[in-house]
């Protein structure tokens, strides 16, 4: 039996079910686990370092300067990885640190989408990206005054919700390294929930949300350079008050409150996901994709 293992781990590392959402799960927990180690306000930026080492076994480190989209992608992903984890080590918080990946998201986004700009509705798309990317990175800490540490559950519960939508919509519509890379990042960022479950131990801080803008990146690149029903990811957005919605649960701060809390809040993100998901496959004819 363990001479099978050898010749089992190269093609279970193959295997884009396990590349999309066991290795991404379990590289997150160990990324999560070491970096709460060295410097617990780094916890967050796990997610991120997942993606970004996802990315690389999955795809390949992108050559520099990116000639794809999904180079850029990479590329970018990594800035906002730095920016954060700069920001989060020097304190920098609230809105000095949003304004900062605000203005990442939003050169990224135009980095990434310069050769699609050719169209009225390409720039709508981008404009309305960069909007949804300033709501994420200008969003407001923690509820009940628990300083950068009570936002951990609302912001990660976003970034699944996003990520899913934009996997799963990708992977409808044919886009399989797009979906690879998102349901990829929803595995991390869930692995993040799972350290944070049922006590919050971290932060979500400015690496939390960078992580969240590489969702809108993966989002923008659907969006401008494939053929999918993008416009679904619209019915997504109600996700990104997941987080003013666990300051306003009526639940103690008891281990049972936050635990319920957690629960609660993760279920509410999801449901719109879903429902981005369904309509892409309504909107497909009801064919499931061949990847």
């Amino acid at each position: 039996m363990t001479d099978l293992l050898p010749d089992l781990l190269p093609d279970l590392l193959h295997d884009p079910f396990v590349q999309s959402s066991i290795l991404p799960l379990l590289v997150g927990l160990l990324a999560v686990g070491l970096l709460h180690g060295l410097a617990r306000p780094l916890a967050a930026a796990g997610v991120a370092a997942t993606f970004l080492i996802v990315f690389v076994l999955v795809v390949g480190l992108p050559a520099l300067p990116p000639p794809s989209s999904m180079g850029k992608l990479f590329w970018a992903s990594a800035a906002g990885l730095l920016i954060g984890v700069a920001a989060d080590l020097a304190g920098v918080t609230g809105r000095t640190a949003g304004i900062g990946l605000a203005a990442w998201l939003a050169a990224a986004l135009l980095w990434i989408a310069l050769p699609a700009l050719d169209s009225i509705p390409a720039l709508v798309t981008l404009l309305l990206l960069i909007a949804a990317g300033g709501w994420i990175a200008l969003a407001p800490a923690a509820p009940r005054g628990e300083g950068e540490r009570g936002s951990a559950t609302g912001g990660a519960a976003v970034l699944l919700a996003l990520a899913l939508a934009v996997g799963g919509t990708a992977l409808i519509g044919s886009s399989a390294s797009i979906a690879q890379m998102a349901l990829a990042l929803a595995a991390a960022a869930g692995g993040f929930l799972l350290w944070n479950w049922p006590v919050e131990r971290h932060g979500w801080g400015a690496a939390g949300r960078a992580a969240s803008g590489i969702a809108v990146l993966l989002a923008g690149v659907l969006a401008l350079f494939t053929q999918t029903q993008a416009a679904v990811l619209l019915l997504v957005l109600p996700a990104l008050f997941a987080d003013r919605l666990r300051r306003r649960l009526p639940l103690p701060e008891t281990g049972a409150g936050r635990a319920a809390a957690t629960a609660i809040v993760t279920a509410a993100a999801v449901l719109p996901a879903l429902a981005a998901i369904g309509a892409a496959y309504a909107l497909s004819g009801g064919e499931a994709s061949p990847y």
